[in-house]
């Protein structure tokens, strides 16, 4: 019986001004470490006419029935909110996050409220309706081994509002100097397919787990009061060491 897929979300390749590694590059670390898919979210300001038109072309040539290269863009909206769109190549004149998200979704997309902790997990509450996930935990802004309490708690508000709304994890990988960290890990077995489409399903109807080294949570992340408080607890020991690591550092640089 075939595993289940495993896969990453929000990664950056050289089509983006910050992106380190080309998409055939990510292709073969992708194969190389066993994910079945990877899905890019370059920003959207980034990409030229024609990189819009090579990058979905450069997706396709490096997928096939093993591991799917999907395309996505990371979009810029007004209040420091930004969106990822998985699955389009098709960039907007909007700095509306609902606009911008209603797009996406119109495009056959995944609209995903990206590392909501940079904008103090502020957010319009009527993008709850055209949005399909949140992205509770993200490497970059939030670290590797826990994610952070608040972003279940936006998780529960936008469910109430909108209970298709799900908790996703990103990479927000920007090259290959470490493993990603964060990954999903769909529901099922079988093909997949070499177009993204059955994963695109699975993403949108939850059909998955967020896992990392330590914690792992489904994608409703509606977790028990027992597993809030050893979250809770967990969370805290981290930034308690984080802060400590952080100090010494400092001090290691003033005082030589």
């Amino acid at each position: 019986m075939a595993s289940p897929a495993m896969g990453i979300i929000h990664v950056h390749s050289t089509f983006s001004r910050d992106g380190l590694c080309s998409i055939a590059d990510l292709a073969e670390f992708a194969r190389k470490v066993g994910f079945q898919f990877v899905a890019l979210t370059d920003h959207a300001e980034d990409l030229s006419a024609e990189d819009l038109a090579r990058f979905p072309q450069l997706c396709r040539r490096h997928s096939d029935e093993s591991m799917v290269m999907l395309p996505g863009l990371e979009f810029r909206c007004r209040n420091d909110i930004h969106l990822l769109g998985i699955g389009i190549a098709c960039p907007i004149q909007s700095s509306d996050p609902v606009t911008v998200a209603t797009h996406i979704r119109a495009e056959g997309g995944l609209a995903i409220l990206a590392h909501p902790s940079r904008s103090d997990y502020r957010c319009p509450p009527e993008l709850w309706a055209v949005l399909n996930g949140i992205e509770v935990w993200n490497v970059g802004y939030d670290g590797r081994f826990v994610p952070p309490m608040p972003g279940f708690r936006i998780l529960q508000e936008a469910r109430r509002a909108n209970p298709s709304v799900f908790g996703f994890g990103g990479a927000d990988s920007h090259g290959l100097h470490r493993p990603p960290g964060v990954m999903l890990q769909l529901r099922g077995n079988g093909e997949l397919g070499g177009d993204g489409t059955r994963i695109l399903q699975h993403l949108k109807s939850g059909q998955f787990i967020v896992s990392g080294k330590y914690v792992a949570f489904d994608a409703v992340a509606a977790p028990n009061p027992l597993r809030r408080s050893s979250l809770w607890a967990f969370r805290k020991l981290y930034e308690m060491s984080k802060a400590i690591r952080d100090i010494g550092i400092l001090g290691t640089r003033r005082y030589p």
